[in-house]
């Protein structure tokens, strides 16, 4: 559905255009939709199993998440992690501080769904975040720092 052409002046292939189709999403959630059907036989499947599948999804994703990885490599000593880590690139203090950050943030995040009488505003203070990101982030990392720390919003 891409169309690509060869560039010789920079040696690669570049997209051209690329087709649009409705199918593919109409055929999606026209699966989903027919899962409906099967909600009877869903409730015999046990609740542990369920739970399970989440478990594991849950860690495989979280498995390529920089936030995830900065924490396990904070333990490893700087000549075992590669030239281009964040570590190595930007020094210890910056990627402590930029990590706790996070944590504060995600820590904030939890405790504020926790609560039952903030709940409901809890896409709000998703909200808060990006203005955090974007007001806050900048004026303590330069953006080649935010980019060398996993965050791909330049």
């Amino acid at each position: 559905m891409t169309e690509m052409k060869y560039n010789e002046e920079t040696d690669s292939a570049e997209i051209v255009e690329v087709t649009e189709t409705r199918v593919t999403g109409l055929l999606v959630h026209a699966l989903m939709a027919g899962t409906l059907f099967f909600l009877p036989t869903l409730r015999f499947v046990p609740i542990p199993v369920v739970s399970g599948v989440f478990i594991y999804l849950g860690r495989k994703l979280m498995t390529g998440n920089s936030f995830f990885v900065r924490i396990k490599d904070s333990f490893a000593e700087r000549g075992r992690l590669p030239d281009d880590h964040p570590l190595n690139t930007i020094g210890r203090k910056k990627t402590y501080l930029f990590t706790l950050i996070q944590i504060a943030c995600l820590a904030g995040v939890w405790t504020f769904k926790q609560n039952t009488a903030t709940a409901i505003f809890f896409p709000s203070v998703i909200g808060l975040l990006m203005l955090i990101r974007s007001f806050v982030l900048p004026k303590l990392f330069s953006e080649e720092e935010l980019t060398s720390l996993g965050d791909a919003t330049p």
